[in-house]
């Protein structure tokens, strides 16, 4: 491993004009990542453009970047000539655009999910860290990068979106030292915090009440589901993103081992994601499916409809639960 991160830190050191994507409808990690590294190349005089095919979520408007972002490859301010991709489970997460744009282009992968494939021409893939902004701020101390500023503000976004602000059972002492290293660094907390945490609009709360309002329980009280149809966001008047990070509060209905959220994703194909903090592996539970992810977190898309994908996922789950898992679905009762 020591090797191959001895590779990465010679790419950036000796090679310039950087294109970092991550994977589309990015998350906390994905943006903070992309963030992080941009800063660290630009404060090494490297030229950085940040690539994102479905662009930054509104509500991480707020994150701060020292070079060009764009959503299309047709807009960026020079040619690439190393392609840096992070927090991507495949090729295929960055997008169809840039999976053919990059062919034949040096390219990196850093990314912490398990199973990753090494779809790059190098690759540093690492499930022992909580976040890929921690595999950076490790990098960026390597390389004796100081996580101040922007730089670290973009770390402690990553980790604190993957690690649900420090309370997953992927939190490691190594996480919490990077975390108060950045703070000693400078990080206000509370402005942190504030926009982090305080951006959502009236229709976002209106969705998560309907949303709320529509959780069933299945497998004797053991998995948590809620549908998230297109036609819930058009009559809100939100979007996808405006649904991040809702499957985690199913974990905290009492007897739940395992929340389930189901979403279209085109014709017949159906987007799911798992949550837990139990004992069960939702990566084998995704994998399945041909999906991926990390234990507690993971995904995958069904090729067939909701009510379908629903059904096929249940039968899984209660084969990995055990005897005491029975596939009739309850609804959740006041």
């Amino acid at each position: 491993m020591q090797s191959t991160v001895q590779k990465v830190m010679h790419i950036l050191r000796e090679e310039d004009d950087f294109l970092v994507t991550a994977h589309v409808n990015p998350d906390g990690d994905a943006i903070g990542s992309m963030s992080a590294l941009a800063w660290m190349l630009s404060r090494m005089g490297k030229r950085v453009a940040a690539y994102n095919e479905t662009g930054i979520p509104h509500y991480l408007q707020w994150v701060e970047f020292p070079c060009p972002f764009s959503s299309s490859l047709h807009h960026l301010p020079f040619t690439p000539r190393r392609l840096i991709v992070l927090d991507c489970g495949s090729a295929a997460r960055g997008g169809e655009a840039l999976e053919q744009y990059a062919q034949g282009m040096p390219s990196l992968c850093i990314d912490h999910h398990i199973n990753t494939p090494g779809f790059a021409d190098v690759n540093w893939i690492d499930p022992g860290f909580a976040a890929v902004g921690e595999m950076l701020a490790t990098l960026a101390l390597q390389m004796d990068i100081s996580l101040e500023g922007p730089l670290g503000e973009a770390v402690y976004l990553a980790m604190a979106s993957d690690t649900g602000n420090f309370s997953y059972g992927n939190t490691t002492p190594r996480t919490l030292e990077i975390a108060a290293a950045i703070v000693r660094s400078g990080l206000d907390l509370e402005s942190f915090t504030a926009k982090h945490e305080t951006n959502w609009s009236l229709n976002r709360v209106h969705l998560w009440g309907r949303l709320f309002n529509s959780v069933h329980l299945a497998l004797d009280g053991q998995v948590a589901y809620m549908t998230l149809p297109d036609s819930l966001f058009e009559e809100t008047g939100t979007a996808l993103e405006d649904a991040e990070g809702i499957v985690n509060y199913l974990r905290r209905i009492v007897g739940v081992k395992v929340a389930l959220t189901l979403r279209d994703a085109g014709p017949d194909k159906c987007k799911i994601s798992l949550r837990t903090h139990g004992a069960l592996n939702v990566q084998q539970v995704a994998a399945e499916f041909g999906g991926g992810g990390h234990r507690n977190a993971a995904g995958a898309v069904l090729a067939m409809p909701i009510d379908r994908a629903l059904e096929a996922v249940l039968d899984v789950l209660a084969r990995k639960l055990g005897p005491g898992a029975h596939p009739g679905l309850d609804e959740l009762r006041a």
